[in-house]
């Protein structure tokens, strides 16, 4: 079942102008393509709200079904990056969430 994962977060205070850039850099030439090539992932896709893409940001997986995120952990290219993802975030702040696609079999699953 198609299966939306969010990772929303602000960056650490104590990054530098420069490790800002080098952050988002990581993300978007380095995680979110190796995350999009993974086995089952539909789209991977980074957002920012009103804090300077320091703030108010937001990670978005759309795969095919949860088991996709389970294997990303276990894949070595992306361990690596979300290591380095997790040291610029704070984890103070940050959230993640699973939802499911509502699709027809699961409207009809609730009728028994």
């Amino acid at each position: 079942m198609p299966t939306l994962y969010t990772r929303t977060f602000d960056l650490k205070e104590s990054l530098s102008d420069q490790e800002v850039q080098e952050f988002w850099e990581l993300c978007m030439n380095q995680l979110l393509p190796a995350i999009r090539k993974m086995d089952g992932s539909i789209t991977a896709r980074a957002f920012s709200g009103a804090g300077a893409l320091r703030a108010d940001l937001t990670l978005a997986w759309i795969m095919d079904d949860a088991a996709v995120y389970e294997r990303a952990l276990h894949n070595p290219e992306l361990r690596g990056l979300i290591g380095k993802l997790y040291a610029a975030i704070d984890l103070r702040t940050s959230d993640q969430g699973f939802q499911r696609e509502i699709t027809p079999e699961l409207i009809q699953a609730l009728g028994g």
